[in-house]
């Protein structure tokens, strides 16, 4: 059988057992206006039923790849398929990630037009649905790229050379930042011309800004998503443009930028990633002995919009404010193999119907828990977790949960002139044997 013509396009997802999103992915690239491309979906050591999944799509332009060893990063699925890939234009589209259909014909029209080398797309992206943060990028001021922008992978478009002179994609532990900024820059410093379509067709829902995602591989905020997109059409757009411009009266709209030359590491930031998105245990920490008590301080590891940094106060230490997500989480290298009694230093409340509305919950189980004097006017909210209450394959670490209704800004209420979305300050927990 003669191999088709080579496509305009390879559209390359890199994957890694989360089927249902990457199905939903997919769909997004099949509504696509413009038709002349092949997909090229390579799995990074996947066990999962996603070849399957894509075979049941019957169309000849998806392709699936798995690569033999899991590298826990997209460099990898990435190169392997930049080289089979046949396209004149290389587009990228992260597998939990969504496309408006006109995303490809709008670029084309872009590189056609302007004669750039990389594309960038606008991409509207959302925190936490708990948290009302959203970002957006894509725009370059003045037309002008520059090392400190970021363009996500799902709204990055080059011609296929581009890749080749870069050197392609590189590991965490030889790029200098996070690998798809490395890509950017570096394809940057070949010469390449940038240019930006300045038209939302990208829609990020950034696992890395969701707690567990990879464990609990939830697609409920994507097929809202392709549900929307495909019944309101054009009044879709108008409304996600709208909800961004609320984000920036409320203080809700995150700036994504880098330093221009930072000389760090990769490593490190991606193991903090993997253990926030549930991919890697937390981390070795030793707790201090109290009263025969083990007590762990909040540690100003990255939070995904759920935490604010370290702050002090001289008679109870070290704390933090929950927010601007109403959910937030304290992972612990703690195994509930027997009862444990568990308390939570609540230092502050934004207000008292925030600290009535409190809740505890721990592994995903709701606990019963109650208030108890704490030093100076704090308080220790406790309560008891039993092995009996958990799946018997999750007891291997202990996950606090704390919700609250609301989070405010001191603004708001009059407190103070501080925009930040608070809800409660934590100090510390506490853990000991029933």
């Amino acid at each position: 059988m003669t191999e088709r013509a080579a496509p305009i396009f390879s559209i390359v997802i890199a994957t890694w057992n989360w089927s249902a999103a990457l199905r939903l992915a997919l769909q997004s690239v099949l509504a696509q206006s413009f038709t002349d491309f092949e997909v090229l979906v390579v799995g990074d050591g996947c066990t999962d039923d996603s070849a399957e999944m894509v075979a049941s799509f019957g169309d000849p332009r998806l392709r699936w790849h798995n690569l033999d060893a899991n590298c826990g990063s997209q460099w990898a699925p990435n190169n392997h398929a930049l080289s089979i890939a046949r396209g004149e234009y290389i587009a990228y589209l992260g597998h939990d990630d969504l496309w408006w259909p006109t995303h490809l014909s709008t670029a084309h029209e872009v590189f056609l037009r302007t004669g750039a080398d990389i594309v960038c797309a606008v991409c509207l992206m959302y925190g936490p649905p708990d948290s009302g943060m959203h970002a957006v990028t894509g725009f370059f001021p003045n037309g002008q790229y520059r090392h400190r922008y970021f363009c996500p992978p799902s709204s990055l478009l080059h011609r296929r050379d581009v890749a080749r002179r870069a050197g392609g994609w590189r590991a965490p532990e030889h790029a200098r930042v996070a690998v798809d900024v490395d890509f950017l820059r570096r394809c940057a410093d070949t010469g390449a011309k940038i240019a930006a379509t300045e038209e939302l067709t990208v829609f990020k829902f950034n696992a890395a800004w969701r707690r567990d995602s990879y464990r609990r591989r939830e697609v409920d905020e994507q097929r809202r998503c392709i549900a929307a997109m495909r019944e309101e059409g054009e009044a879709f757009r108008t409304r996600q443009l709208a909800q961004a411009l609320r984000s920036a009266v409320e203080d809700r709209l995150v700036r994504i930028e880098y330093p221009p030359q930072a000389d760090a590491s990769a490593t490190i930031s991606a193991e903090a990633n993997q253990r926030f998105k549930g991919t890697r245990r937390a981390a070795v920490r030793v707790p201090e002995q109290v009263d025969g008590r083990r007590r762990y301080t909040l540690d100003d590891e990255m939070g995904g919009f759920e935490w604010h940094g370290i702050e002090h106060q001289p008679s109870l230490g070290t704390y933090r404010w929950s927010g601007p997500s109403t959910r937030v989480h304290i992972v612990l290298p703690e195994p509930v193999h027997a009862p444990l009694e568990i308390a939570v230093l609540v230092v502050h409340a934004i207000d008292d119907d925030v600290l009535a509305s409190l809740r505890l919950a721990a592994n995903d189980v709701p606990l019963a828990s109650r208030f108890e004097p704490g030093p100076e006017h704090a308080r220790r909210l406790c309560a008891r977790i039993d092995p009996a209450q958990l799946p018997a394959d999750d007891c291997g670490e202990l996950r606090l949960c704390l919700s609250v209704a609301r989070t405010w800004r001191p603004l708001d209420l009059d407190i103070n002139d501080d925009r930040r979305w608070l809800g409660v300050g934590i100090g510390w927990v506490e853990i000991a044997e029933a």
